[in-house]
Formats: C-alpha cells, structure tokens, sequence
C-alpha cells in the first residue's frame, strides 16, 4: 500500500462517508450532466461543422449513460428514498439559472463548447472522487471509474480542440459577414 493510500485509509478508519454531503455533491452532478446536455441540443439546433455535429451527437449519447453511473452511485447511499428525485429537480433549477445567466441569450458556438470542457473536467474531478471514495466504500467499487475517466479525458481533448477551431468564426472579422 502506498504512503497516499495508508493515510487515507487511517482518516477513513476514524471518519465515515458524510453521506448528504457526498449525496449533495452527486446531485450537483446529475444537475451539471443535465445543463450540458441543454446546451449540447442547443448547439446541434446550429449550423455546425460536420466534425463538431458528429462530436456532439456522441457526446449527447454518453452523457446519460454518464449519468446513470452518478445515480447508481447516489442509490449506494443509505440516506433515503426521495434522493434522486430531489437530484433531478435540482438539475432543473440549475438549468434555469445558468439560462437566464447568459447575457444576450444563447452562447455563441466557442462560449458553448468551452463552457461543455469546464464541465468534463468536472466530471473528471467526478470520477477521481469516486475512486478514491471506492477505496473504503464497496459499493462504488463495481463501477466502471477507470473507463469513465479514460473517456471524459478524451471528452476534454476532443472540446478544447473543437473549441480552439472555432475562434476564428466565432470572434474573428470575416469577408461578408457583418
């Protein structure tokens, strides 16, 4: 066992999970999954470039099998019945907020796929959490952490790249285009 490893496992053998805090976290989760897919609908109602859509529909597509590992995770938690909808409802509230927070309406294509690598590199600290948590808590061991983290660091390198395309036609002055 590494040195990392004995110390948590001396904090964890006089401390237990907190688990509404950990629920709480996870539900802001579920609420952070929720805003993303919004705002991934919203930007494939755009005229985009083909390999931007192609990247957006995949990334639709994981974000709610995503999810069900957070409310599996949630359902490890003995704080009781009510959780997840409580998460869900949260998840609605957030997605108003951070909607009426946008100045001027939608974000342009590079506000968007920015704001969707700040919130994979969430998911990533997400995922990290979890293993760390898995090390004392055998109901998260079963979940599939290490391919979730290999795929939300992929997630993030495909955005930051898409992204750094899109400051030309999104902030640079083109012919023709007012």
């Amino acid at each position: 066992m590494t040195d990392e490893g004995a110390r948590l496992e001396t904090r964890t053998d006089r401390n237990e999970i907190d688990e509404a805090a950990l629920g709480a976290y996870l539900r802001h989760h579920v609420a952070g999954s929720e805003v993303a897919e919004k705002m991934t609908r919203s930007l494939l109602d755009r005229e985009l470039d083909p390999e931007v859509r192609a990247f957006l529909e995949r990334f639709t597509d994981s974000l709610e099998g995503e999810r069900a590992f957070v409310v599996t995770a949630l359902d490890q938690l003995s704080e009781g019945p009510g959780l997840i909808e409580r998460g869900l409802g949260m998840a609605t509230g957030v997605a108003t907020k951070v909607k009426d927070a946008v100045p001027g309406g939608a974000p342009s294509d590079l506000e968007g796929l920015e704001a969707l690598a700040v919130g994979v590199w969430g998911k990533r600290l997400l995922w990290g959490t979890l293993k760390t948590l898995a090390t004392f808590h055998d109901g998260f061991r079963a979940l599939p952490l290490d391919d979730l983290s290999e795929q939300a660091e992929d997630q993030e390198r495909e955005l930051v790249r898409l992204r750094q395309r899109s400051i030309a036609a999104s902030v640079m002055r083109q012919p023709g285009r007012d």
